[in-house]
């Protein structure tokens, strides 16, 4: 979702990952061989060296021999057309995973002693449960040092993992690592490092509660695609994992689906908010933290394989901008479809129009609904709504379909043809997909009864980097059968990944081809309105963009109504609430007054595909001559100066009504001319040409 690496750059990044790790790691096991052996002469067990020891530089061994078979002579490494990545002969390269916590307000008494740090140590990393899975009689071995003048320092060595700390007993603080050499997911780790370490300190010290912060870190030589855990890569390991910036990093929840992972994370940033903040919010001490809890409460995100999908803190931001534009775009959405949004946000707000009557949700994750009312009941929650349902997914007016929402709609509004019999489907049958380069697009129109007023697309990015979400958006079958399920004056809404930036190349040659393919099927099935729009407080680390397409040209009229409109359209259309709060926490008519002007980037990226270089050299008028530019500028000169000149304090009534008739016939003749000299534009993507009707209408 929020990265933009391609396939090549990860087999450079990771080709130079190995030659710099074989250095590494080679230095890394001679020095940690050595420390060893240097720790044991300052305690006085290398003299004799015993059985114990013996053991020790066995193990030590057995846990650097992964590290050992990874240094790679540079001759004798290759990549095949797998994304493998693999020794000359034919052995996988692991990743090494490194676990940091730090620790603070930990018992004093604790941290000096080194028994009861080598018990937390055997505890913390599982020893017994190994011993009892494996069969193994590996041992923790470890070895501890301890300074009069610091704390204490360890080391622990057992196949496949090592753990070391360092104490700094007056401070109460604590460092450690656990490094893995195995697949399994440190990250399992952070409860119970903070269980068997976080020990509190005595109330006499009056130190806060025991506070925590972590990392986690993918070292080593590997191929993104073929790591075991695949949410530990993304957007939860490079936005999230890696800083040690947050004072919470929380796991709510870790579900499996048959179609993907999801995790469920809790999130403090200092910048934000902070644990003591939160701590006082759940006391009645009077604080302002304890009268106003709901605004230090964690950010709670969902990440699906890693890829993050919303935050609790930009929730109603993401979803309302997602939504309204479209409902309030058509006159009286009746009837709507929402694909995806397993959850439930989006069908939160579709809920709280007064003339929806129906909503037909396609989600093709049960488990993904399911977790989500378990673990993000604000997303789904409706019992504010008058009329509605504890859960909106149980509101009388809503649907569910627990299917592929593809094949869902295929079936429903892109029936497979008889051909023998001469029935066909638009030009699907006798002409194939060739038949859009050549024929009029809307032909056939006329012969498919759409159902729904509005449609709301909150699936996959279509930037994300994966074959589904190109299997999804290259479909050319399913983006129309969206288009015929929609009514003579239906609405479709999407949105569309991380915006664009300033100085990106146009989205079909800079990566992100299936979103240029998304806008140009849209343009081709004869929708004849477009509108892209960011919004900047979704809670990612971009501004989020959307694109509202329309089957008819008159939409605009809704689409650009001013601030006062909108608001009064809000305040008559939507339904009331039991505690009398307004529905909508973010949208209003100022936040769609700044939907209706593309951005700046949006325009540069729309003029940087050679195909449009033409209108955007010649500017919005296309061509037309000086004295019809002149003619438009004066006509508005006219109508302003009106009002300019007029004393209308001085007025009386008649000359008033005069004047506003003049002003108003003056506007109709400047839209009548405006209108001729758009129709060229009409069913075509172009955020330049947005921006002049922004002022038109």
């Amino acid at each position: 979702m929020l990265k933009r690496n391609s396939d090549q750059k990860l087999k450079d990044d990771n080709y130079g990952l190995n030659e710099s790790w074989a250095e590494s790691c080679a230095m890394f096991s001679t020095i940690f061989i050595l420390a060893a052996f240097l720790t044991a002469i300052l305690l006085g067990l290398f003299v004799g060296i015993g059985v114990h020891y013996v053991l020790f530089i066995d193990d030590l061994n057995e846990t650097l021999n992964v590290c050992h078979t990874s240094v790679i002579d540079s001759k004798n490494f290759s990549y095949d057309s797998s994304d493998n990545y693999k020794h000359g002969n034919g052995s996988k390269i692991s990743s090494i995973r490194q676990l940091s916590i730090d620790l603070k307000n930990v018992s004093p008494s604790f941290l000096k002693s080194e028994k009861r740090l080598v018990e937390a140590m055997n505890n913390a990393i599982g020893v017994d449960d190994f011993q009892k899975f494996t069969g193994s009689s590996h041992n923790l071995i470890s070895n501890c040092h301890q300074s009069p003048s610091k704390g204490v320092s360890c080391v622990g060595v057992m196949p496949e993992k090592t753990i070391a700390l360092t104490t700094w007993p007056n401070d109460g603080v604590i460092s450690l690592f656990i490094i893995s050499t195995d697949s399994s997911d440190l990250t399992d780790y952070v409860d119970d490092v903070k269980g068997y370490f976080g020990i509190p300190a005595d109330s006499t010290l009056r130190w806060e509660n025991v506070q925590m912060m972590w990392t986690h870190h993918i070292l080593g030589s590997y191929s993104k695609k073929n790591l075991t855990n695949i949410e530990l890569e993304g957007d939860i390991q490079d936005f999230y994992f890696k800083f040690l910036t947050h004072e919470l990093k929380k796991k709510v929840a870790s579900v499996q689906t048959k179609f993907q992972k999801i995790d469920v994370y809790d999130f403090i940033d200092p910048k934000i908010n902070t644990i003591g903040s939160l701590e006082r919010s759940v006391t009645n001490d009077g604080s302002y933290e304890s009268l106003h809890p709901e605004f230090f409460k964690p950010n709670r995100i969902v990440f699906l394989d890693g890829v993050q999908q919303s935050t609790s803190i930009g929730d109603a931001q993401y979803h309302e901008a997602l939504v309204h534009p479209a409902m309030f775009t058509h006159e009286a959405p009746k009837r709507v479809a929402i694909i995806g949004g397993g959850e439930g946000a989006t069908l939160r707000e579709v809920l709280k129009h007064q003339s929806v009557d129906y909503v037909a949700m396609v989600e093709i994750d049960e488990m993904m609904v399911n977790a989500s009312k378990e673990y993000l009941p604000y997303s789904s929650d409706c019992s504010d709504l008058i009329g509605s349902s504890e859960s909106c997914m149980d509101d009388p007016r809503a649907d569910m379909y627990y299917e592929d929402a593809m094949q869902w709609f295929i079936d429903r509004f892109s029936p497979e043809c008889d051909c023998s019999s001469g029935q066909e489907h638009r030009h699907f049958c006798e002409c194939g997909d060739e038949a859009y380069t050549s024929l009029d697009p809307k032909d056939g129109h006329e012969r498919i009864q759409g159902e729904f007023d509005v449609v709301i697309m909150d699936a996959l990015d279509p930037t994300d980097d994966n074959a589904f979400t190109e299997y999804l958006y290259y479909n050319d079958r399913f983006l129309e059968s969206m288009f015929d399920s929609l009514t003579e004056n239906g609405v479709i809404i999407m949105q569309l990944g991380d915006s664009i930036d300033l100085d990106d190349a146009h989205d079909a040659v800079n990566g992100f081809h299936t979103r240029a393919n998304v806008i140009r099927v849209l343009e081709r099935y004869g929708f004849e309105s477009f509108h892209v729009y960011d919004e900047d407080h979704c809670g990612f680390f971009y501004p989020w963009s959307y694109v509202l397409a329309c089957k008819k040209a008159s939409c605009r009229q809704n689409f650009y109504r001013n601030e006062a409109e909108v608001n009064v359209a809000i305040h008559n259309k939507m339904i009331r609430t039991k505690s009398g709060r307004h529905p909508l926490k973010y949208f209003d008519g100022f936040t769609m007054g700044m939907y209706q002007t593309p951005s700046r980037p949006w325009q540069e990226s729309f003029c940087r595909n050679t195909t449009n270089s033409q209108l955007c050299d010649l500017g919005f008028y296309n061509g037309k001559s000086q004295h019809d530019v002149d003619e438009d500028l004066n006509m508005l000169s006219h109508v302003v100066g009106n009002y300019r000149h007029h004393n209308i304090s001085d007025a009386i009534e008649a000359e008033f009504f005069n004047l506003e008739t003049k002003v108003m016939n003056n506007m109709i003749l400047l839209k009548r001319s405006m209108e001729e000299r758009i129709k060229t534009f009409l069913g075509k993507f172009n955020p330049i040409f947005a921006r002049h009707l922004h002022h038109i209408f």
